[in-house]
């Protein structure tokens, strides 16, 4: 059971939405509610101050997005995550949400499951990030080292050079990271295949509202941007940059190397699905073979019973057909030369299954490679 040493803050100028979401959560929580961005701000600021902040887009006075931009713009409520609650799905409505500096959203009339599942998830990342932060510090801090020792062009092609050793969609997801990162950019990136959808980024677990813009704008135009944040799409590889340069002629260079950088990315990225297939192919070609294997082996068995039944009903026939011995034996000598060229047949079939067997543990070895 959730410990209530963690403070969800409601804000909603509707008292009945208000009071649906106080009865879900006051089990599991301590839960403080405001009728209004401009009290919403003052509990904020407050200690303790909450984890969560649930916030009703549509208020009086200050809507939504206000709030949550002023609670970004202040050092001491920057970090608290914001879970916007709308009436409305709409791309926009999503796009406004994020550039404000919201984390998710739920959609009205709120489902409990749904609710009690996002806002578990916001605290969860918190603490994450909580956890990590000292690292990611550290991480900016080398990373911006390594800019400007190896320059912007050589950030491009460090990555072009070591992505021919990632083997697996995540190392290649971390690869896109870590470089995007040497330019001293925030970043989240998608990667997709046929099979897999791989989210990763600077801040990790990635925040799910920075997942659902990356799967919903994926089929957009390459280059997207809004304000300082930028997505970029380049086949399978989608890439949400928060913090593009002022600077008009560095974000401009910085455009055109993360474009080359994805360029490359893609095209790794669909080897790599390439790889998957081939693998899931010799999979399957192994495991027909096995099951070939075995009908063999019982069909094998099968003709032996079958054959030696015959011989026994035969010559128990002998009697009364009234032949003499050396008829006998050559009838019996016309079946056993009928049995062994069977034999001999069904001994080709299983040097071409032997054949069979030996391909596909040649795939088995190239795939491992």
């Amino acid at each position: 059971m959730t410990e209530k040493n963690n403070t969800v803050l409601i804000v909603d100028d509707s008292s009945d939405d208000l009071k649906i979401l106080l009865e879900n959560l006051k089990q599991d929580y301590a839960v403080l509610a405001a009728t209004s961005g401009k009290k919403a701000l003052e509990f904020a600021a407050k200690e303790p101050r909450p984890d969560v902040i649930l916030l009703d887009v549509m208020m009086p006075e200050m809507d939504g997005y206000e709030t949550c931009r002023q609670l970004k713009a202040n050092p001491d409520t920057k970090n608290i995550d914001v879970i916007f609650v709308s009436a409305h799905d709409t791309t926009e409505e999503i796009l406004a949400g994020y550039e404000s500096g919201g984390s998710d959203y739920l959609i009205k009339p709120v489902q409990p499951l749904e609710l009690m599942q996002k806002v578990k998830l916001a605290i969860s990342n918190k603490d994450i990030r909580d956890a990590s932060e000292e690292q990611q510090d550290m991480a900016i801090k080398t990373a911006m080292i390594a800019m400007t020792s190896a320059g912007e062009q050589g950030v491009v092609l460090e990555f072009l050079r070591h992505s021919f050793s990632a083997n697996t969609i995540e190392m290649l997801g971390q690869m896109i990271v870590d470089s995007i990162s040497s330019y001293g950019l925030e970043n989240s990136v998608q990667l997709r295949t046929s099979q897999t959808c791989f989210n990763t980024g600077i801040i990790h677990p990635v925040p799910p509202l920075e997942e659902e813009l990356l799967t919903r704008l994926k089929d957009q135009d390459r280059i997207m941007e809004y304000g300082k944040r930028a997505i970029f799409n380049f086949g399978g590889v989608s890439l949400l940059v928060k913090n593009m340069p002022d600077d008009d002629d560095k974000r401009g260079r910085l455009r055109d190397h993360i474009a080359i950088l994805l360029e490359g990315a893609e095209s790794k990225l669909n080897a790599l699905e390439v790889s998957e297939q081939l693998a899931q192919v010799v999979i399957d070609s192994n495991q027909a073979l096995k099951r070939v294997e075995e009908a063999q082996k019982q069909h094998k068995e099968s003709n032996v019973t079958i054959m030696n039944d015959m011989m026994r009903e035969l010559e128990a026939s002998f009697l009364s057909w009234g032949l003499s011995e050396d008829q006998e034996q050559s009838l019996i000598d016309v079946v056993q030369s009928g049995i062994g060229k069977a034999a001999e047949n069904f001994d080709e079939g299983l040097k071409i299954d032997e054949q069979m067997r030996q391909i596909v543990d040649r795939l088995i070895e190239v795939s491992n490679e």
